[in-house]
């Protein structure tokens, strides 16, 4: 968080009521923090389209994947305050094997005084998104909401050598690369709400510029079942066990619980034929690399794997590893890598493995990028069942999986896990569920190749709306055509949002509408094959591609959509009043400024004059009503945009008739130290 935490009172005595009336689809949009550096988002490298991405530079496809995330993001969300998400691609953190694929989080907090909009609490803090959402007005006017880094160092030497990003809309991942779209959606969470504000090594509660330590949203539905207490009923000695409490931290969230059966499955338990003494069903949690353990390819023998000093963890060589062929090995965790014990395991002949966890509980082993090499089921089972596994060794067999009594990933009360693991995981740990959480969920500490975030959102919808966002769980529109497929549904399905999202998006790439139109039947003919619409939304959605639809689509997101051409931008010069500007309801005026490399407290605004305009800017390009970086929609000719520490380059200024206007002034100021 870059900004100081700043203090909000909602002005509900002079009219502002949060959730008043209608509340629309929430805009969030993208600033390319790249441009000029020809890296990251602006790389020029030539490419072809690939999965749904028209993109023609690798620069191109990423902010394509942005922009579609955003879609989706905002197609779920609601919200009457554009969101404004920084993006930017950095050398983060990584080894040969594996490293830190993206960061982000929200640029301010706030907390609402007495009486705080509808929905909100008081004095507690919240991600700047959702303050605004809450609010119903820009809080802090003219700065970002969240800030986005992203990893461009993947594929060279040092640093996840061999992959590379999917810049695919598809989901439709190939080896040796990651879905990046995945990655921008779960990061995109983190800044919308998913995360808590403490201090995880002290405790302690975040401390605004008041000197005041308060809680958070996120952590207030924080519950330890060990202490059985609220995250925040614990004393700060408390809390820094709590956030290490691995298998026992879980969020209390109504809808997160409710909707946890939609989204997850119930837990896989190992059959036990033999010995009589250890017959019987155990909790199993199965790896996220590796094939899934199945009757046919987790049944047989299972014999101790022995190594080293540490006779069973499997960290030195094994000496056992004949005896391994042809069955199951049964290995402690801890010492090194799981998928290092795996991968022994598998070049010793053995047909699967199953892990001993060294603590209680089960969790969900991962393999990092190493992990799709293992081609053998990998499991685990608690340390309590594990050590009666052991206690009889003799005759041991296994006879397949099956279900468990629970979810996987939630208690006995169906409440679901968060990551804690034993050693603290600085930017991990807390703000994630759970590894146990079965499928794989977006919001899991390590993004799995299982993920289908284009279509599917798993619970972190539900936690939005548990910490006060509203959600869309209508029906989908095409612009005013009503699609008939559910934006989202309970559990967090989004095919009405992927609907958007791809019809934005191949409108944007088309050259033509006739282009556009091909593109979107073919979209809708893949759906229907797939199952994922039913006959009747296909109906529905085929209505919405009718020739004067798709028009109509091409119109509002295409790049050669019969708009009339843009006006010549008229430069201005920085402190230099340009007066007498008008013209007629929904007239455009375009101007430009070009601002230098460490240019501080950028305003640009329109006064003075009569009728009504809207003003909309954007770095690098002519802004639309809606593409643009910032905007500024207030009743009348008073319009602002403030940037603290702008980016160098030519900002584009465009003005909007709402009503017919005219002796407008126009002015664009910066500072130089």
């Amino acid at each position: 968080m870059s900004r100081r935490h700043l203090i909000f009172s909602a002005l509900l005595a002079a009219g502002l009521v949060a959730g008043a009336g209608t509340v629309s689809a929430a805009d969030i949009r993208i600033v390319n923090q790249d441009v000029g550096t020809k890296k990251g988002l602006d790389d020029p490298t030539p490419t072809s389209a690939v999965g749904g991405n028209p993109g023609k530079t690798r620069g191109e496809q990423a902010l394509i994947v942005f922009r579609f995330a955003a879609d989706l993001w905002g197609a779920v969300l609601k919200s009457d305050v554009p969101i404004i998400n920084n993006a930017t691609f950095k050398e983060l953190a990584c080894t040969a094997d594996t490293g830190v694929l993206g960061s982000a989080g929200t640029k301010g907090t706030f907390f609402f005084k007495n009486p705080p909009p509808a929905g909100a609490l008081s004095g507690v803090w919240y991600h700047s998104a959702l303050s605004d959402a809450l609010a119903g007005e820009d809080i802090d006017a003219g700065e970002a909401d969240i800030q986005s880094r992203f990893n461009g160092k993947m594929g060279s030497s040092g640093c996840m050598e061999g992959m590379s990003w999917y810049f695919g809309l598809d989901g439709k991942t190939p080896s040796g690369q990651i879905n990046f779209l995945n990655v921008v959606l779960h990061e995109m969470a983190h800044g919308l709400g998913f995360s808590g504000f403490n201090n995880l090594a002290t405790g302690q509660q975040l401390e605004g510029d008041d000197d005041v330590r308060r809680p958070d949203i996120y952590s207030t539905f924080v519950f330890d079942n060990t202490q059985n207490k609220k995250f925040y009923d614990l004393t700060e000695n408390e809390r820094i066990a709590s956030v290490r409490n691995d298998d026992n931290l879980v969020f209390t969230g109504r809808l997160v619980t409710v909707q946890a059966p939609d989204a997850l499955q119930r837990t896989s338990a190992v059959r036990i034929s033999a010995p009589a003494a250890a017959a019987g069903s155990y909790e199993f949690s199965q790896a996220t690399f590796g094939p899934a353990a199945t009757d046919s390819n987790f049944t047989g023998p299972i014999v101790q794997a022995v190594s080293g000093a540490n006779l069973y963890d499997s960290c030195a060589v094994l000496t056992n590893a004949a005896e391994l062929s042809g069955r199951i090995a049964l290995i402690d965790r801890g010492n090194c890598e799981i998928v290092s014990k795996a991968l022994k395991a598998q070049a010793a002949g053995a047909t699967g493995v199953l892990l001993v966890n060294d603590r209680s509980g089960v969790m969900t082993p991962g393999g990092g990028l190493l992990g799709r090499f293992v081609t053998i089921p990998v499991g685990m089972v608690s340390q309590l069942d594990g050590n009666e596994l052991k206690a009889n060794l003799v005759g041991l067999t296994a006879n397949g999986v099956g279900l468990g009594d629970t979810l996987a990933g939630a208690d006995a009360e169906g409440r679901v896990k968060l990551y804690a693991p034993t050693t603290l995981a600085r930017g991990s740990s807390f703000s994630h569920y759970d590894t146990r959480l079965t499928p794989n969920a977006l919001m899991e500490y390590a993004i799995n190749e299982s993920l289908v975030g284009q279509i599917d959102l798993d619970l972190t919808p539900a936690l939005f709306q548990d910490l006060g966002w509203k959600l869309n769980y209508t029906t989908q529109k095409l612009l005013t055509c009503d699609s008939g497929i559910p934006t989202l549904v309970p559990g967090g399905v989004i095919i009405g949002a992927n609907v958007l999202g791809n019809a934005k998006t191949a409108a944007a790439g088309a050259a033509s509408l006739a282009d556009y139109r091909t593109a979107m039947q073919t979209y809708a003919a893949n759906l229907a094959a797939n199952g994922l619409i039913t006959q009747a939304q296909a109906s529905s959605l085929n209505a919405c591609l009718s020739d004067a639809e798709l028009q109509k689509q091409y119109t509002a997101w295409g790049s050669g959509g019969g708009t009339p051409a843009e006006p010549t931008a008229v430069a201005l010069s920085n402190g230099v009043t340009l007066s007498g500007q008008s013209g007629a309801a929904d007239g455009v005026l375009v101007y430009k400024l070009d601002v230098p490399a460490g240019a501080r407290a950028l305003n640009l605004r329109t006064f003075g004059g009569s009728g009504d305009v809207s003003l909309y800017v954007k770095l690098g390009s002519i802004p639309t009503a809606t593409d643009n970086t910032y905007r500024s929609e207030r009743s009348g000719n008073s319009q602002s945009v403030v940037v603290a520490r702008p980016a160098a380059g030519t900002y584009y200024l465009k003005l909007i008739g709402v009503k017919a206007f005219a002796g407008v002034s126009v002015q664009g100021n910066y500072t130089v130290p």
